[in-house]
């Protein structure tokens, strides 16, 4: 019980790391498996932590510059060898939404090893218009 109530502390840590772009301070395994789900111009399958910290920089946050992430719901589930969590999220602009998804994260010993991102399509589509 304790163990999950630190993760979900930590997520939203991580998240805030993200929406600030301190990608360096996330800790991702060098085997991480990530995908962005979607039909539109940010949907990729990528493999490694370089990939996907450049996919970060280089994509993401280029095409939505000051894109903030406000978690809505988070479930922390496991034991630290192999942590899963699923959380409900708003991507957000200047304080409007711009989209909102749902993820999926696999956590080994603290490091992120799996994540797959389900944002809506049609509205990041919209956005990236």
């Amino acid at each position: 019980m304790l163990y999950r109530w630190f993760v979900r502390k930590q997520a939203l840590a991580l998240c805030d790391r993200l929406s600030d772009q301190r990608f360096d301070e996330i800790p991702i395994a060098d085997n991480v498996h990530f995908v962005y789900v979607g039909d539109h111009p940010l949907a990729t399958e990528l493999h490694g932590a370089d990939a996907m910290r450049s996919w970060l920089r280089n994509e993401l946050f280029c095409r939505l510059p000051g894109l903030r992430f406000e978690v809505e719901e988070i479930v922390v589930e496991g034991g630290p060898w192999s942590t899963r969590m699923a959380a409900r999220y708003v991507a957000k602009r200047e304080g409007k939404a711009v989209y909102r998804g749902v993820q999926f994260t696999r956590v080994a010993w603290g490091k992120l090893v799996e994540e797959r991102v389900f944002p809506d399509s049609k509205a990041l589509a919209a956005a990236l218009e």
